[in-house]
């Protein structure tokens, strides 16, 4: 296993001792601002790099602990893979300890270690209620099993086990995804004299290089990186996990702010409805009507808007969960499952947290239909959404996939790319993408109708494409129709004439008991060539009922074994061209009515029919009161 990098939280109430116990880890005052050394609390999240193996390069976020800066802390806590909980032994659990549990309990934090901080400043009985206590409080939390150590940074008791417990915890976290596409939000902006502006934040995804071309989000400003670093150390390449500094050129720092995303593809989308399911905090005591106004903390973003609930219009306290729908005053960068916290501008609370299901969302009706689907959205797994994404659109591109299901681009190119090889979803040559048993349940359902319309009329070709009646084929569009029949004709499933569809293995037939009257209605009109009788007479004669005679007749122009002389003749298609090329033969070039009428002695009633059928057919063109050869 290589380096691994990974991020730490230090979390609790003010003055609990988490930039202290910082400082004793790494040896470095993470209280930057003049601000927060005068009033000893700290405002901004502070960051240090804590070395603790040569294969852990691990920093450290030292997070606001005060009540009015816990938009400040949400920050701070974003992107993080493990949380220090500082309680003060001489305080302990206190209000926004309680207000941060909930929060990392609601941004999905897998715990961590308890930090009891200021040990020396209380005896050893006082030390042990301490801890009885805060394992009382942590209970259905994410510290419920977490270590517990006695610590004191000024003494520096404890010190080296935080250390040890620390390096146990990390070995266990999973590495965050390196080959995915790059994404940093931006949580600090600042310019350095001679360099230009520089933007700081914690890598989520993907790895990046210095000189790489970024965009920063959602303004979609197009930079270059001019350096890289961590720590205040130069680096060449930046990847998930780490604290990473950022030199752009060609922006300048009025044009970017914290909330703000950096990324180095097209992955990402900017947005400004999510689909959300939220799990409202057990410190949210005031009701929440329809359409209230809440502020959304998403990754280093702050973003105000309204929430819309589908199933109620109000949302009390002590429900578990809901999902709902969040319409955003200005766009955010995000994908699904990243985790968010909304909170009440006034009076200000915690309302909850959950994650993206869609981030793609779209503006939705009241009702059970709209819950239904975002519960839908909200159970699938990524391949799931895609599946039911085309079990829903039918067929879909793979940009199209990517918007239905809220997966980033990259995300949803990779799964679909997996889903083709094992044969799940085939991509057709449009580029459409369709789901196999789709296919599979148009074929069985298409040799159903086909079957049953092949028994019902022996003597059709087939069926017209555009009399497909089956549930599932109404549901498909029309242009995948015609693939699905391709994609059937090519594996000789069917055959297609014109617009007519058949089995493969279907030839029409004389229904059973009628062939031989069949056989002698068609030599008699045969033997009439042109001058054939109305076709009910030759039907009359074999005494063929009338829809089994309008049947043959149908079968043999849908055959293109007869010709259509009116309403009620036809002809045969080998007699009317005998008739032609007897005409050919006597006039070569061109010839007129007159002429056409002395060669094959027939009257205007079939001439003309006949004339205008060599005309459609290509035979000839009429020029004038002439006709000439086409060929």
């Amino acid at each position: 296993m290589g380096k691994r990098t990974l991020t730490i939280g230090m979390a609790g109430h003010i003055d609990h001792g988490k930039t202290t116990l910082t400082k004793a880890l790494t040896k470095i005052d993470t209280d930057r601002l003049k601000e927060e050394k005068e009033r000893n609390i700290s405002i901004e999240p502070g960051f240090a790099p804590l070395q603790l193996t040569d294969d852990l390069d691990v920093s450290i976020i030292d997070v606001p602990g005060h009540e009015r800066f816990i938009r400040q802390m949400i920050a701070g806590v974003a992107g993080i893979d493990a949380v220090v909980l500082t309680v003060a032994a001489d305080e302990g659990v206190m209000p926004q300890t309680k207000e941060h549990l909930d929060i990392l309990s609601l941004l999905d934090v897998k715990g961590g270690l308890i930090a009891v901080t200021k040990a020396d400043k209380v005896d050893d009985d006082l030390l042990e209620l301490a801890g009885e206590d805060i394992r009382e409080e942590v209970k259905g939390t994410p510290f419920e099993k977490a270590e517990m150590v006695f610590v004191d940074s000024v003494s520096g008791r404890g010190v080296e086990e935080v250390r040890k417990q620390l390096i146990y915890i990390l070995e266990k976290i999973p590495v965050r995804d390196k080959k995915g596409a790059f994404r940093l939000p931006i949580d600090q902006v600042f310019t350095v004299h001679g360099q230009g502006t520089v933007v700081r934040g914690t890598v989520y995804e993907g790895s990046i290089y210095e000189g790489d071309t970024v965009q920063v989000l959602p303004q979609r400003k197009k930079t270059k990186i001019r350096q890289l670093q961590i720590h205040g150390s130069q680096v060449q390449e930046g990847i998930a996990g780490q604290r990473l500094a950022m030199n752009l050129s060609g922006v300048s720092k009025e044009e970017i702010k914290r909330g703000d995303v950096v990324v180095a593809a097209e992955h990402y989308v900017t947005t400004s409805i999510v689909h959300v399911v939220l799990f409202p905090s057990k410190e949210f005591f005031y009701d929440l009507k329809q359409r209230g106004y809440i502020k959304l903390h998403l990754g280093t973003a702050e973003v105000y808007g309204n929430i819309v609930f589908f199933d109620r219009n109000v949302l009390e306290p002590g429900v578990h969960k809901v999902v709902c729908q969040l319409r955003l005053d200005k766009p955010v960068v995000t994908k699904r499952e990243d985790r968010f916290i909304l909170r009440r501008p006034t009076p200000t609370e915690t309302i909850g947290g959950g994650w993206i299901i869609n981030p793609q969302g779209e503006r939705l009706p009241f009702g059970e239909k709209s819950v239904q689907r975002l519960e839908k959205e909200l159970e699938g797994t990524p391949d799931e959404l895609i599946k039911t994404a085309l079990l829903e659109e039918k067929w879909l591109t793979r940009e199209e996939i990517a918007k239905q299901t809220g997966l980033t681009k990259e995300d949803a190119n990779e799964l679909v790319t997996q889903l083709i090889e094992n044969s799940t979803i085939w991509e057709l040559s449009n580029k459409k993408l369709v789901l196999k048993e789709t296919y599979e349940q148009f074929w069985k359902e298409l040799i159903d109708e086909l079957k049953d319309y092949h028994e019902r009329y022996p003597l059709r070709t087939g069926k017209n494409k555009e009399e497909l009646q089956s549930l599932k084929l109404r549901s498909l569009p029309k242009e995948l129709i015609e693939r699905f029949l391709e994609e059937a004709e090519t594996q000789n499933k069917i055959k297609k004439h014109k617009q007519y569809v058949s089995l493969h293995s279907f030839a029409p037939y004389y229904p059973k008991g009628w062939e031989k009257r069949i056989q002698q209605l068609l030599e008699s009109w045969r033997k009439d060539g042109i001058s054939v009788k109305p076709w009910d007479e030759y039907a009359k004669e074999q005494q063929l009922p009338n829809e089994l005679s309008q049947e043959l007749k149908r079968s043999l122009l849908q055959q293109e074994k007869a010709v259509g002389m009116d309403d009620k003749h036809v002809w045969s298609k080998h007699a009317a061209g005998e008739a032609a090329q007897k005409l050919r033969d006597h006039h070569p070039a061109s010839f007129t009515l007159q002429e056409a009428k002395d060669v094959l002695h027939l009257t205007r009633k079939y001439l003309v029919p006949l004339l205008e059928w060599m005309d459609e057919s290509g035979w000839t063109k009429r020029i004038d009161q002439e006709r000439v050869w086409r060929n």
